[in-house]
């Protein structure tokens, strides 16, 4: 009877070629939102405020801006009109 070592997934998850494409992934998925935050940019904030960390065997985007939920999924303006987002985490998807 065949078996299946309980730690596979980690085993799996810390090799190299395994890390390599998961950094590779995240990347593009990280392009893809600095170019809809780059071609949104209105004073800077919220592209510096884009971070990429990988961590050993995951990796993740983060957007960093009092403001990044409105900015990203829209709200309603002073003058009560509403504000389309630019959607920028879901371009990473």
């Amino acid at each position: 009877m065949a078996t299946v070592d309980p730690r596979l997934d980690s085993i799996v998850a810390h090799m190299p070629g395994v890390k390599a494409t998961v950094r590779e992934d995240l990347e593009a998925r990280a392009d893809r939102i600095r170019s809809v935050v780059e071609a949104h940019r209105q004073t800077g904030a919220l592209a510096s405020g884009l971070s990429v960390r990988t961590n050993r065997v995951d990796s993740t985007v983060s957007l960093e801006d009092q403001a990044v939920v409105a900015i990203n999924y829209g709200h309603l303006a002073a003058n009560g009109r509403w504000v389309e987002g630019i959607h920028a985490l879901e371009a990473g998807l």
